[in-house]
C-alpha cells in the first residue's frame, strides 16, 4: 500500500489522542500525494484540514462574567442535586462546561442577539454607569429541534458556569403541596451556587390549567414560580425554554427581560449546518447549496438526522465521498420519507432528473449549470436538455427559498 508508513503514523497519533500529531501527519500525507500526482486526493485532505482549523476557530472562548451578576458558592461535581421528598427523584441535572463545545450556527439577527447578551454579561459596569442592568432572565422559544437547548448550554459554557437544568414537568407532583415545595427547593439550591439555571418545558404549568380539579393548586404553584423568579434576580442568571410560547401567561412573559425566538435556519445557516453535519466529508459549496435547497423548512435537528442518514447510505454503498455520490445518497434518504412539505425534496425523492430540471429552471435560486453539474455528476449538455424538458413539474408551486 502506497504511503502506508504515513497512514500508520496517523493511526498511532489518533489512538494516543494527540490531535496535533494527527494534523501534522495528515499534512505530511497530503504533501506525498501531491508529489505522486494524486492532486484530487491531496485537495480532499486539504479541505479536511481546513474544516479542522475552522472548528478550532469557532470553539467558544470564555466570557469573563461580572461578579455582580452571579453570586454563590462554587458548584462542584460531588454536590448532589435536590430531590422530590415523596419519590426520591432528582429535581434537576447539573452540567459542567466542556472545552470542545462548538458554537451554534445562527442567522445574522439571532447571532447578534446572542452575542449582545454575552457582551452585556461581560460589561455590567458599563451598563450600570448609564443606569441600566444586564439581562438576568432570558426566555427562548421556538419549534422543536431549533437549537434552544443547545443555545442554553452554549451560553453557560461561554460564561464559564455550570448549568442547572430542571424540567418543569419533572417538578410537578400528584401530592398536594409538593409541586410548590419542589420549585422552592430547586430555586434555593440554584441560588446557593454560582450557576446558570435553565427551566425546560416551561409551558408544562400552563397545560395543567385545563384541569378544573387543580385550579387552586396550580395558582399556588404559579405564584411560587413567579415569586422565585423575581427573587433569583439577586443571585444569578435564569433561562427558560418552551416549544409552546402561546400557552404562557402574560405574567410569565413579564418576568423575562429578553425574549429570543429560534425558528428554522435560513439558507446560509442551513449550508453551514449541513457542512458541519456532513463532516468528516468535506462537501463542496455546490453540494451544500443543493442540500440546503432541498431541506427548506427543516430544523437543525432534522438536518443533522438527514445528514447522518446520507452518510450511512454513502458508506454502505462504498461510493466516493464526492458531490454526485452525496446527491444520490440524499435522493435515497428522501425517498424513504413518506411525505415532504417542500416541492424540491418531494421531486428529488422520486425523480433526480426531474429535480435537476426543476433547480435549473428556478431563476430565483440562480444556481449555475456548472455548479449543478459539479454537485450532481450530470454533464452540462444533459442539464441543458433537462432544463428545456421541464419534466412533469408543477412550476406554479413556489419553492420559497429562504
Amino acid at each position: 500500500m502506497d504511503h502506508f508508513a504515513v497512514v500508520q503514523s496517523i493511526v498511532r497519533a489518533a489512538l494516543s489522542g494527540d490531535r496535533a500529531a494527527v494534523g501534522k501527519q495528515v499534512a505530511r500525507l497530503r504533501e506525498r500525494l501531491e508529489k505522486a500526482g494524486d492532486l484530487k486526493d491531496a485537495a480532499t485532505l486539504e479541505r479536511l484540514l481546513a474544516v479542522v482549523d475552522e472548528a478550532k476557530d469557532i470553539a467558544p472562548s470564555r466570557v469573563e462574567v461580572s461578579r455582580t451578576l452571579v453570586s454563590g458558592e462554587r458548584l462542584s461535581p460531588d454536590v448532589n442535586p435536590p430531590i422530590d421528598r415523596e419519590t426520591g427523584a432528582r429535581l434537576c441535572t447539573i452540567t459542567f462546561g466542556r472545552c470542545d463545545v462548538q458554537a451554534p450556527i445562527y442567522g445574522g439577527a439571532l447571532h447578534e442577539t446572542i452575542d449582545g447578551l454575552l457582551q452585556e454579561w461581560s460589561n455590567a459596569a458599563a451598563l450600570q454607569s448609564v443606569g441600566v442592568e444586564p439581562t438576568r432572565t432570558l426566555l427562548i422559544y421556538g419549534p422543536p429541534g431549533s437549537g434552544k437547548t443547545v443555545t442554553a448550554h452554549y451560553i453557560a459554557e461561554r460564561l464559564g458556569l455550570p448549568l442547572i437544568t430542571a424540567r418543569i414537568d419533572g417538578l410537578i407532583s400528584s401530592f398536594l403541596g409538593t409541586t410548590a415545595r419542589n420549585i422552592a427547593n430547586l430555586f434555593d439550591f440554584a441560588n446557593r451556587y454560582a450557576c446558570v439555571l435553565l427551566l425546560d418545558e416551561f409551558d408544562a404549568l400552563a397545560k395543567l390549567r385545563d384541569d378544573p380539579q387543580e385550579i387552586g393548586e396550580i395558582k399556588r404553584v404559579v405564584n411560587t414560580l413567579l415569586q422565585n423568579l423575581d427573587m433569583r434576580r439577586e443571585f444569578g442568571i435564569t433561562m427558560a425554554i418552551t416549544n409552546h410560547d402561546r400557552l404562557l401567561d402574560p405574567a410569565v412573559w413579564r418576568r423575562f427581560e429578553t425574549h429570543v425566538h429560534m425558528g428554522n435556519p435560513e439558507l446560509g445557516a442551513r449550508e453551514q449546518l449541513i457542512a458541519r453535519f456532513l463532516q468528516p466529508i468535506a462537501a463542496e459549496p455546490s453540494t451544500l447549496r443543493i442540500f440546503a435547497y432541498c431541506l427548506i423548512g427543516h430544523s437543525g435537528a432534522d438536518l443533522e438526522r438527514i445528514c447522518a442518514a446520507t452518510k450511512r447510505t454513502l458508506a454502505l454503498k462504498g461510493e466516493a465521498h464526492d458531490g454526485p455520490a452525496l446527491f444520490r445518497a440524499l435522493s435515497v434518504v428522501l425517498a424513504r420519507t413518506p411525505y415532504h412539505d417542500h416541492l424540491p425534496a418531494r421531486i428529488l425523492a422520486t425523480d433526480p432528473e426531474a429535480f435537476i430540471s426543476f433547480v435549473a429552471n428556478d431563476a430565483d435560486f440562480g444556481m449555475k449549470q456548472t455548479d449543478i453539474g459539479e454537485a450532481t455528476g450530470y454533464v452540462q449538455s444533459r442539464i441543458s436538455e433537462l432544463k428545456k424538458a421541464r419534466r412533469h413539474l408543477s412550476m406554479t408551486e413556489p419553492t420559497h427559498v429562504q
